[in-house]
């Protein structure tokens, strides 16, 4: 049986010689947003109808309550003992973006509290929709699309609906505006991803903007403010580009076989026998492009070599080790995504993937 033999020759970190290409700048808004313009939670308890026999069942005791005061409150007197399953108990959700006026609309999430087979047809009465403060921000109301998987509804025969959950596009109406408050003397802007160098560069660049900004941690840039004209501050501030930073990581999902490789990401020397494959990492190779005793002038060469041992030609990675060069020469050789994830899982298990590598 053939083993996976790994084996760590050094501890030299493979640098390329060529500069690889840089990160493409962003602007600050795409990476960040202003800490007081945050979006808020609203979620509110309601009732679908016109539903074909799919709704909640005699055993959802909240569904019949909620109808009955329903139709008491619209001088209906119902009968205590209906069994219609064509009314179910669901739960509205939505997030009120900043800035939005009253009578905007917004989009909302329709799920099924109770027993309910399928949404499919059923339209949602008014509902109230709250903040995390108790008040009521929107109103929603509509009828609810539900999503189909493509591959059932050519087998109408044999399809059966399960769809407990759906939205209604526009289907929430804004009542009151959630108000934003502004500091009189700066501007915090939070990263999105928090990152040290990340922050610094954003302060730095909108310090070279006109502005006088500080990042305070990995996550926060404050921004003075004159007070003067909000909008046209923010305006230049978050059209300010930079390159951030990113960290050196590689995402895999083993179903699938997607590699996924980051730009900072390295490999340190080794060499690994997986299955017919044969993978080294080389050594760094001194040489000198002045006279044999010019210590100036020594330059470093790398090479990732990959080895199909059923027959396949050696194929060379020259110059730099990164891990896409060897991604790509294992890809030459026609190794199997399983091969590629398993290898990478063997070089970080030995130390020798300077990444974070993250399964999916």
């Amino acid at each position: 049986m053939k083993k996976i033999v790994l084996i760590l020759l050094g501890f030299i970190l493979l640098l390329s010689s060529a500069a690889t290409a840089a990160s493409p700048p962003v602007r600050v808004k795409d990476i960040a947003h202003v800490l007081q313009a945050r979006e808020n939670q609203l979620m509110g308890f309601g009732l679908v109808v016109g539903l074909r026999n799919s709704g909640d069942s005699k055993q959802t005791g909240f569904t019949k309550q909620a109808l009955i005061n329903l139709l008491s409150k619209m001088g209906v007197v119902p009968q205590l003992d209906f069994s219609s399953r064509n009314v179910a108990a669901v739960m509205v959700t939505c997030n009120l973006p900043p800035f939005l006026k009253s009578g905007q609309k917004i989009d909302v999430i329709v799920s099924s509290m109770g027993d309910a087979t399928s949404l499919k047809g059923g339209t949602l009465l008014l509902t109230p929709l709250l903040g995390a403060d108790g008040q009521v921000y929107a109103v929603a109301q509509g009828k609810i699309l539900v999503s189909e998987d493509a591959l059932l509804t050519n087998m109408a025969p044999i399809r059966v609906d399960r769809a407990t959950s759906g939205h209604i596009p526009g289907g929430a109406l804004v009542e009151k505006e959630v108000p934003v408050t502004m500091l009189a003397d700066a501007i915090t802007i939070v990263l999105d991803e928090p990152d040290f160098t990340t922050a610094y560069r954003m302060a730095a660049a909108i310090e070279k903007a006109g502005f006088m900004a500080t990042a305070e941690d990995a996550g926060t840039v404050r921004v003075a403010f004159d007070g003067v004209n909000l909008v046209k501050t923010l305006a230049r501030v978050e059209n300010v580009s930079l390159v951030p930073d990113s960290a050196a990581k590689v995402v895999i999902n083993e179903r699938t076989g997607t590699v996924v490789i980051g730009e900072n990401v390295r490999l340190a020397e080794a060499a690994v026998t997986f299955g017919g494959l044969s993978v080294m990492v080389g050594a760094v190779d001194m040489y000198s492009e002045g006279g044999v005793d010019d210590v100036a002038s020594l330059r470093t060469s790398t090479k990732a070599t990959v080895d199909n041992n059923s027959g396949n030609k050696l194929v060379r990675v020259a110059r730099s080790a990164t891990l896409r060069q060897l991604v790509t020469a294992l890809n030459a050789v026609k190794a199997s995504p399983k091969d590629i994830v398993s290898i990478l899982q063997a070089l970080k298990k030995a130390g020798a993937l300077k990444a974070e590598l993250e399964i999916i």
